[in-house]
């Protein structure tokens, strides 16, 4: 994915981690068995025999077939966010379970992206991932996504990734939590993504 300018990008994946500027925004698709020690470095070979520039770039990795992603776009109440996520709970995961339990991990199977268009604080970029994540929580549990390991309802996938992206242009969003409409609508893109993505996955 191409956008037209440089989005300021808050990333959990694999490359572009942490705060950067990009106009590239990859979703990797690789098998279940994939596996390396060095997964950045493998992924900008790959970006290289691809022939596709891996400098300024952020990069996910995802086990789900790309065709299955949900395709997403809020606009109201003087908001307009769009997002990408492909969804998979192959590799679900209790993280508040009693113990920790040993586990395969396979590449990340719910990716989120955001694209915002607007101008967010440090605190909003921040909040969103927050309200994304507690989004993807109540969305499986509603959904009655299991931990196999602990046989209890999963908070997510072992290997799950965010990337946030906003414009810097246009309207102000000092906060993006649970009270705010911009918060709110990522939590909705959310919930339908999944709904859409898990479908028979369960």
């Amino acid at each position: 994915m191409k956008t037209e300018t440089s989005y300021k990008t808050y990333s959990s994946g694999v490359l572009g981690t942490g705060i950067t500027e990009t106009d590239t925004f990859y979703n990797r698709f690789v098998h279940k068995d994939y596996y390396s020690d060095t997964p950045s470095m493998e992924y900008e070979q790959y970006l290289m025999k691809e022939n596709v520039r891996h400098e300024q770039i952020v990069g996910l990795m995802t086990a789900v077939w790309l065709k299955e992603r949900a395709v997403y776009c809020y606009e109201g109440y003087g908001v307009r966010v769009a997002s990408v996520i492909t969804a998979g709970v192959g590799n679900a995961v209790d993280i508040t379970a009693d113990e920790a339990v040993p586990f395969y991990s396979s590449p990340g199977t719910i990716n989120m992206f955001f694209f915002v268009e607007g101008t967010l604080t440090d605190a909003a970029f921040l909040q969103l991932f927050i309200a994304a994540t507690e989004a993807k929580t109540k969305t499986l549990s509603q959904l009655g996504v299991i931990d196999p390991a602990t046989k209890t309802i999963a908070t997510g996938t072992s290997t799950d990734s965010i990337s946030v992206a906003a414009s810097q242009q246009g309207p102000l969003y000092e906060y993006a939590g649970s009270m705010t409409v911009l918060g709110q609508a990522v939590a909705k893109l959310v919930k339908i993504s999944l709904e859409q993505g898990l479908k028979g996955k369960r």
